[in-house]
């Protein structure tokens, strides 16, 4: 009988109700499985919490390991007018005296007049003596351009500078408007004198600024003095005398790029950035702590009690409690206590920023082998290690995670167990409450009708 025929039954008992009541009373244990696996999903919500503080603790310990965060420097220019400076990796402190007597520049020629000497005084009107191709060398490879000449052989100012930038020559073309008049400029893409171009055929090349031609263009004096020649950087830097193709200057000044912007004296410093350096332990610092914060609300929580869950904490307080291998704890540095990351009394880390300087500032090897070392026993490298343990296939992450889900897994199918059940009482019961609400309305009825010929006798 289905329930719909049910609902519409009459008779002098609520079915429904009654059944859905009864079904309500045996649905305890139903309730008790969703409790268990609400409990279930906090538990795996508190081991992911877990598991992403490890890995932010991996990731702050694997930029100490290597020591180059003890090699952050910031540079500054005394005239960033002449040079200015920015830092990469590494250096060493200290001041640099620059002096520049020479940019870095490319080659440029510029053409103002036609084969005939006359100005061009405009930019797409056809040009006479425009050969079919130009070819340029640079810094060895040559480079042929085709030009697009019309029926009559002629091109124009603006195709030929077209043509030369599409053609990946390594020179760059532009139409420069002055007075009315225009002129093409070409010059090497990149400066010094190794990347000079030279015109090797459509035009004549006199090796310097005048006396060029090309693609029948010709320079007037004006032009002539528009046009230079390809030349390098000169500069000493603390009286060294150093040359480049390019006014961004590396390698000079260990870990910093200078950028050459005129003739002109400037000093360069170098000096360590303690608050890079100081960031960098702090973020360690605050990943330790919050793993411990994350351990400790599971196991006063979610997790209440579960013995795995601190053993994460002891594994991590193993490490900091095991000293540096090798080192000499008395002359040298062998616990992060003595340089000024310490323990405190809710096992937490803190950082002593001025007593690290120190250290830092006294024994700048020992500081860096205490973080990471080629044998793999720094802080830094064991807690990377205990780390990939505990995150590992057979970690304590891992196995609690998958214990968890499985628990969740034979929960769902001991509901969808318990659900099944429910569904067959309640179809079960309606079915018995409707024929017994059928027999009582046919009595009723029965007992209506002999009232009704015993009232009329």
């Amino acid at each position: 009988m289905s329930s719909s025929s049910i609902t519409t039954s009459v008779g002098p008992l609520d079915v429904q109700t009654i059944v859905s009541q009864l079904v309500q009373a045996d649905s305890q244990p139903l309730t008790d499985s969703q409790t268990k696996i609400s409990n279930y999903n906090s538990e795996l919500s508190s081991v992911g919490q877990i598991s992403s503080a490890l890995s932010s603790l991996q990731s702050a310990v694997t930029t100490l390991s290597s020591g180059s965060f003890l090699q952050q420097f910031k540079a500054s220019s005394s005239d960033s007018t002449v040079a200015g400076v920015s830092t990469s990796s590494g250096g060493i402190a200290g001041t640099y005296q620059l002096n520049v007597s020479k940019l870095a520049q490319s080659r440029q020629l510029v053409f103002d007049q036609t084969s005939g000497g006359q100005a061009i005084t405009s930019a797409t009107a056809a040009l006479s003596g425009a050969p079919s191709s130009l070819t340029f060398a640079v810094n060895g490879t040559s480079t042929t351009v085709q030009l697009n000449n019309g029926s009559n052989g002629t091109e124009s100012l603006q195709n030929i500078s077209d043509a030369i930038n599409s053609s990946g020559a390594g020179v760059n073309a532009s139409v420069v408007q002055y007075n009315g008049n225009y002129s093409l400029v070409i010059a090497s893409n990149n400066s010094g004198s190794a990347n000079a171009f030279s015109i090797t055929a459509g035009g004549t090349d006199s090796g310097s600024t005048s006396g060029n031609t090309l693609a029948g263009l010709g320079q007037s004096s004006t032009a002539a003095s528009e046009s230079y020649a390809a030349g390098d950087a000169q500069l000493t830097v603390n009286g060294v005398n150093v040359s480049s193709s390019s006014n961004s200057v590396s390698g000079v000044i260990s870990g910093a790029t200078v950028t050459l912007q005129k003739v002109g004296s400037a000093s360069i410093t170098m000096a360590q950035d303690s608050s890079s350096v100081a960031s960098s332990l702090q973020s360690f610092v605050d990943a330790y702590n919050q793993v411990r914060s994350s351990t400790n609300s599971a196991y006063s929580g979610s997790i209440k009690g579960d013995s795995s869950i601190l053993s994460i904490q002891n594994q991590l307080i193993s490490v900091l409690e095991t000293p540096v291998a090798g080192a000499d704890p008395v002359n040298s540095y062998a616990y992060l206590a003595q340089v000024g990351i310490s323990i405190q009394k809710d096992g937490t880390l803190k950082l002593d920023q001025t007593a690290f300087n120190k250290a830092l500032s006294n024994n700048p090897t020992a500081v860096a082998n205490l973080f990471g070392n080629s044998a793999s026993t720094g802080f830094a490298d064991r807690f990377n290690t205990a780390v990939n343990d505990l995150l590992g296939a057979n970690g304590i992450i891992t196995t609690k995670q998958t214990s968890i889900n499985q628990n969740i897994t034979d929960e769902t199918n001991h509901q969808q167990a318990l659900q099944t059940r429910l569904n067959t009482e309640r179809t079960s019961l309606l079915q018995q409450y409707t024929s017994l609400n059928s027999a009582l309305s046919a009595m009723q009825q029965s007992t209506n009708n002999l009232a009704s010929l015993i009232a009329s006798a």
